[in-house]
């Protein structure tokens, strides 16, 4: 029999403008691993002159429940959909609590940007 391990999200960090940040893919995998029977709805709102604009909805059973948008255009990403669905499912994952950037010990340490 082999044994489950935990996800931890450090190991998957990438480096973004300088600062850690967790990719939306491995915050989905964070998601799974901590709460399985989480639900995640998303929802074209617009699309209008090749700009997408898209609402995600996450909800743990029991538990809190989020929502994030995104939108993107065409002029900035050829498949500027796909990116403005993952952004707003980011947004929704980091409202719940999902690990975003520069992790210790498995908690996330916010820290304020420069102004």
């Amino acid at each position: 029999m082999s044994a489950t391990v935990a996800f931890e999200p450090a190991k998957y960090l990438s480096r973004v403008s300088g600062a850690d940040y967790l990719e939306v893919k491995w915050r989905l995998v964070w998601l799974r691993d901590r709460h399985p029977d989480a639900s995640i709805e998303t929802t074209l709102v617009s699309h209008e002159d090749n700009i997408a604009v898209f609402r995600a909805s996450v909800a743990i059973p029991g538990g809190g429940s989020s929502t994030g948008w995104g939108s993107e255009s065409a002029g900035d990403f050829r498949d500027y959909l796909e990116k403005a669905e993952t952004k707003a499912i980011g947004r929704a994952l980091a409202a719940l609590g999902a690990p975003l950037t520069r992790l210790k010990n498995s908690v996330v340490v916010k820290v304020p940007s420069a102004a």
